[in-house]
């Protein structure tokens, strides 16, 4: 279930702030809602303001969304065999130049339309792409690991994929999560957004005193390095295409940790930038020329 929690203060500000605080991550990763003002106009003069707000973290809400939706569809449809699994990763390019708005391709000789840009880029480096919920690690115990088991297992076969095997090690100074078991591409999910929310929530749950923070690793049929292993050799031939073309190309949106590697293979280029644009989660990568504007 969704942690919500109420905090009130003299302004919304404040109470926002407790409320981040209490979550153990910054202000900008709540969303919240107005539950109520009080001390409006002459009353607040004499007794003071106060406002009461619900708040919750966003990236938890939009992965219990998804995966409710998942769950549902998966309760209202007939048991698939793998080759018939809609929900299996398609193997798509992380860029579309050459695909028109219904999907159909054109030909390479008509020019790719260029973006049109409404707002000034945001610049993220690499390193900073992400903030983390807190500097201070703990020491991963046999009760991160019971716990990371138990969640994992019930989330996943609540997904519909009962028989899934999940073994659980200590990574040292994380938690590692593999599962095993038919129909794997029902969990990894288009370019792994599944096994992301998955992985996210099993944190979450593991991480449930927000004083200290243990990392957690999910991942199915070595998912997580292929998809590392081709998101480098994309952005290798990304930096060979700008520089033949001398423009910037821009990939489509992508999650935290894929903006990451993308970065990070391109980050010691004398030739070529890469900085993210637009919010989450439709948050994308541009390559560019290291002497382009930005």
């Amino acid at each position: 279930m969704l942690r919500k929690i109420e905090k009130n203060a003299k302004n919304k500000e404040e109470a926002l702030k407790l409320a981040a605080e209490e979550f153990g991550v910054p202000v900008e990763e709540l969303s919240y809602t107005v539950e109520r003002e009080v001390g409006k106009g002459l009353m607040g003069l004499l007794l003071g303001k106060e406002v009461i707000i619900s708040a919750w973290i966003t990236k938890e809400a939009e992965a219990e969304e998804k995966l409710r939706k998942l769950v549902d569809e998966r309760a209202h449809s007939k048991d698939l065999e793998n080759g018939d699994n809609p929900y299996a990763p398609k193997q798509e390019p992380a860029f579309k130049d050459h695909v028109g708005p219904e999907g159909r391709k054109k030909k390479k000789s008509a020019p790719a339309p260029k973006a049109e840009v409404k707002a000034e880029p945001v610049v993220a480096a690499p390193k900073a792409e992400e903030k983390k919920i807190s500097n201070k690690k703990r020491e991963v115990t046999e009760q991160s690991l019971t716990d990371a088991a138990y969640f994992a297992k019930e989330l996943i076969h609540k997904m519909g994929l009962s028989d899934a095997e999940v073994a659980v090690v200590n990574g040292g100074e994380s938690v590692d999560v593999t599962v095993s078991g038919s129909r794997m591409g029902l969990l990894i999910g288009k370019r792994g957004d599944t096994l992301d929310a998955v992985q996210y929530l099993t944190s979450l749950y593991v991480n449930k005193e927000k004083n200290s923070y243990i990392k957690v690793n999910v991942d199915t049929e070595g998912y997580r390095a292929k998809r590392e292993e081709t998101l480098v050799r994309l952005a290798k031939g990304l930096e060979r295409r700008v520089l033949r073309d001398k423009k910037a190309v821009t990939l489509e949106p992508m999650s935290p940790n894929e903006r990451r590697i993308i970065h990070s293979a391109l980050q010691n280029s004398s030739r070529v930038k890469t900085y993210s644009v637009g919010e989450e989660p439709s948050r994308k990568v541009v390559v560019a020329p290291a002497d382009a504007a930005e």
